[in-house]
């Protein structure tokens, strides 16, 4: 007779959270918990052997001698004062992570010979927000660079309205208060407390029965075989607008399926989702979007329609964290124990604002060679004109070819899909 189900992992944590608060908050800072995104990065950071930090970074280009470094310095000051988790760290007190936020954050603009090289080397006293800037003879090369346990890819798009606003002022601006942001984190904290519950469990341990351990590097630590390796396609459906739109993430999803059916053992498919729910006040600049794995449901022979039906079904328990998730596999005694073979990614570039220096907009640009954060990572940004997909690779773990095997398909299928 199979025991109760245990308290939540997010229950527990708050419980314990609730005793350390009371005993080692401080004048100069206040204590807030962590979110269950800002666990797993957490966690994955221990895994590194470098405990390197998991780094989301955007890249601009400026025509040379465009960008102010004290104008963007000064901008960058005030970002960090507006938003509570650019000021904070993440500490273990009592044995669990917390989050320290301070009154005042430090962010300073820094000009480096080369970025990605500046980037893969983060000092424990930095923040979790840096500016890396590369003058060369054609053009200024800005890098935007978050710690992932401080900021997701929704919050970019707020602090770069936020920078350009305070670029073009030109001045100083007050520091706020951590209510907005600690409200924000209690109320993610909630719904992954909901979605962590027995009837959340039984879910993800009947998705994840017949999921694979993993195909590349199960056991091996990523990033240690030199720079990452890309290959990109592009794609110009017919319709990238309404209806079309709303379909496109499950389709790519159903597509990295396909791409990847023929090798053996292949874990689910990862991808981040929610984090924010659509009754929420002002959005917030924090890390909230959980990671979620898309299991075979087990309803078709096709891995493309069985994918597509999984991705439906997911949606309602989108919020349980990762941790749960895997507690619950791991409490079944199932082969999945948590490795991730394929991250996807999706970005609206229509709905990114562009951040705008003095009337100059800087063009999105793409690093080569950034760590990644999974063997195979399949990058896909669209606007209504093109869509464009990138598949970054551990070339340590993922041949050239199995990375070119899995453009080709996507390409294929997102192109006879969108006609």
């Amino acid at each position: 007779m199979r025991s109760a189900a245990p308290k939540t992992i997010t229950r527990t944590y708050l419980n314990r959270f609730g005793d350390v608060r009371a005993q080692h908050a401080g004048p100069d800072a206040d204590l807030l918990p962590v979110t269950g995104a800002q666990r797993r990065f957490l966690h994955t950071a221990s895994l590194d052997p470098l405990e390197r930090r998991a780094v989301v970074p955007l890249f601009l280009e400026y025509p040379a001698g465009t960008v102010s470094v004290p104008r963007l310095a000064q901008a960058a000051r005030a970002v960090v004062g507006l938003n509570p988790a650019l000021r904070s760290t993440v500490e273990i007190v009592g044995g669990i992570p917390v989050q320290r936020v301070r009154r005042e954050g430090d962010v300073t603009v820094e000009e480096v010979p080369d970025v990605r090289t500046a980037l893969d080397d983060w000092p424990e006293q930095r923040g979790p927000f840096r500016l890396l800037l590369a003058r060369e003879s054609t053009r200024d090369l800005l890098a935007l660079a978050f710690d992932h346990v401080a900021c997701d890819e929704f919050s970019i798009g707020l602090i770069i309205e936020q920078l350009a606003d305070a670029y073009a002022k030109d001045q100083d601006a007050p520091v706020a208060g951590t209510d907005p942001y600690g409200h924000a984190v209690a109320r993610q904290l909630e719904r992954e407390d909901a979605a962590s519950g027995p009837e959340a469990v039984a879910h993800w341990e009947r998705r994840l029965a017949q999921a694979a351990p993993g195909h590349w590097g199960r056991g091996v630590p990523l990033n240690q075989g030199g720079p990452s390796r890309s290959v990109s396609r592009r794609v110009a459906p017919a319709d990238l607008s309404g209806q079309a739109r709303s379909k496109l993430f499950p389709t790519l999803l159903a597509a990295c399926r396909l791409a990847t059916a023929d090798y053996r053992d292949v874990a689910p498919v990862s991808y981040a989702w929610g984090g924010r729910a659509a009754d929420d006040d002002e959005p917030v600049v924090g890390c909230f979007i959980n990671t979620v794995v898309a299991c075979p449901a087990g309803e078709s022979d096709d891995p493309y329609e069985d994918a597509l039906f999984g991705w439906w079904e997911d949606l309602e328990w989108a919020d349980t964290p990762f941790d749960e998730v895997l507690r619950a596999a791991r409490r079944a005694r199932l082969p999945w124990a948590g490795h991730l073979d394929v991250l996807l990614t999706l970005d609206d570039r229509s709905r990114r604002p562009s951040l705008v220096l003095d009337g100059v907009r800087g063009e999105e640009c793409h690093m080569a060679g950034m760590r990644v954060q999974a063997p195979i990572v399949v990058s896909a940004s669209y606007d209504v004109r093109e869509l464009r997909l990138r598949v970054d690779r551990d070339p340590a773990l993922v041949p050239d070819e199995t990375a070119g095997h899995v453009a080709d398909t996507l390409a294929a299928r997102l192109g006879a899909t969108a006609r």
